[in-house]
């Protein structure tokens, strides 16, 4: 049985209570009885702690910082590794991080950044940063704080009692991202976009100042102001000017303005720009860099009561034969049907094929739900000369008569020339058509649920084929297992339909 006893809450260790209304509070506590020797050596415990450094690295990894604080009091191994080099090694600021509650008359209880806890663990795992990312945050107050106390850790070098050596020195990937739709945050559906900029902006320019070593720099959704852009990387140009391999500025600013800071960094290798902030110029100027991807994004803050079209044809063939080696992406991620439009207006105004074909199109990747991969779209890819891939993805699946559309799928067949992706419902027949349309085709993705078997005669019959071409398709794709074995022929490998699973797992890849 075990033992046990009441104890009393009181005010004072006499028992004597300060006012007669007050009733002290009672607790029964179990007091377990003490274990023998024989009983401690039956015991099995745990081996939590013998887990090794890098395993414990990798778990802490995942956790928040107060996540990884409870951890840290489980016992002694976990404490030590709470301070380890990889558990910190990418800090990200949120609007609750290192914070305190402080009471508003006003608008109530409000959460403020904590300058001492800011300091304590700057002191403590600062150096330990690699990578620093700044989530939208709508406490502007806040993100300014620690972005000038960090500045000014970064500035010390423990230079005197209060500051440490190395917070910001080991920094190689800044991430900020600016929360430009915070008057509408929950309705996607009414955008109002507003810019950053003033002491905010002040702040962001002086911790790029003092961070001298990075590799990769993303600024996204800053919108700034055209005089504002042309000052913002001064100072990366001057530091960061053999070091920077990484950079992206999404919808750097809100109108057109372009950006020839880009040209500097020499051993570049991926840029990812806005259309507004591109130029004949800039074009002419990565030609002499050794930047191998680059991809012009737009999102849907992204303007687009302004025209706005790629450079000249000059300019592209002048980079081409500087740096023949460059391949440029489309991406397009938004919500709405109406806002695919590409950096070139597509599906406004008439293509210019005759300009635009000398562009080396490696890719277009359409992240749109609402939307369907327009004929417009495959016939300028397929006009490209070096096109490879249209990778579709989060699109919404369609009905088949829109999908095996004849003058939509001739289109969309010249598209899938290397590596293709098909999301939408699509018949077995219109498998065999691809494979045996696009000769130089690779990579095949197809999701079985999706799949219908059945011979699409309206589409058939409007394509020039022969009797034999079509009694082939006809007797095969009937039958999944006659469509995957006709497919797995042509391919050279095992092919199969994927399933969800499968089709999930697969990782878009634009660098290949």
């Amino acid at each position: 049985m075990s033992k046990g006893c009441w104890k009393f809450d009181e005010e004072d260790k006499g028992g004597s209570y300060k006012s007669e209304s007050y009733l002290p509070q009672a607790v029964y506590i179990d007091l377990d009885e003490e274990d023998t020797e024989e009983d401690k050596l039956c015991k099995e415990y745990s081996s939590w702690d013998q887990t090794p450094d890098i395993l414990l690295e990798e778990i802490f990894s995942y956790l928040s910082i107060r996540e990884r604080y409870y951890a840290s009091l489980v016992c002694r191994a976990w404490y030590r590794a709470f301070k380890l080099q990889n558990v910190w090694s990418t800090f990200t600021l949120e609007d609750t991080t290192l914070t305190r509650g402080k009471f508003n008359y006003y608008s109530g209880w409000q959460y403020v950044l904590d300058h001492i806890r800011t300091s304590t663990c700057l002191n403590k795992v600062g150096r330990n940063f690699r990578t620093l990312v700044f989530e939208p945050m709508l406490n502007f107050y806040n993100l300014y704080e620690f972005m000038n106390m960090i500045s000014w850790y970064a500035e010390r070098q423990g230079s005197d009692n209060t500051s440490v050596a190395g917070v910001g020195t080991y920094i190689r990937r800044l991430k900020f991202t600016f929360p430009c739709n915070m008057a509408n945050r929950d309705d996607p559906d009414r955008i109002r976009v507003f810019g950053t900029g003033g002491k905010l902006l002040e702040a962001l320019k002086r911790l790029m100042r003092n961070l001298q070593n990075l590799k990769c720099l993303e600024l996204i959704d800053l919108m700034l102001e055209s005089n504002e852009a042309l000052h913002l990387m001064d100072d990366i140009c001057m530091n960061c000017t053999q070091t920077l391999s990484k950079l992206i500025l999404i919808n750097t600013t809100r109108y057109y303005c372009p950006l020839l800071h880009v040209g500097v960094f020499v051993n570049l290798n991926v840029l990812v720009i806005s259309p507004q902030n591109l130029h004949e110029d800039v074009i002419e100027l990565i030609g002499y860099t050794k930047l191998r991807h680059l991809h012009i994004l737009q999102n849907r803050y992204s303007p687009k009561d302004t025209t706005i079209r790629l450079p000249k044809r000059s300019s592209w063939i002048k980079m081409k034969a500087n740096n023949p080696y460059l391949k440029v992406h489309f991406e397009i991620e938004s919500y709405k049907a109406t806002d695919i439009l590409l950096p070139i207006n597509l599906g406004r105004n008439p293509i210019d094929l005759l300009e635009h074909s000398v562009i080396p199109c490696h890719s277009i990747v359409l992240d749109n739900p609402n939307t369907q991969v327009s004929e417009i779209i495959c016939i300028f890819i397929s006009e490209s000369k070096t096109s490879k891939r249209l990778h579709p993805t989060n699109v919404p699946q369609v009905s088949p008569s829109m999908v095996f559309h004849g003058t939509f799928f001739e289109s969309t067949i010249r598209v899938y020339a290397f590596k293709g992706m098909i999301r939408d419902k699509i018949s077995t027949a219109t498998i065999l058509e691809i494979v045996s349309t696009a000769k130089c085709l690779r990579c095949l993705y197809v999701r079985r649920n999706v799949v219908l078997k059945r011979f699409d005669r309206a589409w058939s019959e409007t394509l020039d084929r022969s009797s034999e071409y079509y009694r082939w398709i006809k007797v095969n794709s009937r039958s999944y297992e006659n469509t995957e074995r006709e497919v797995s022929r042509i391919l050279g490998y095992r092919w199969h339909m994927l399933s969800e699973k499968e089709f999930k797992a697969q990782i878009l890849t634009l660098h290949i």
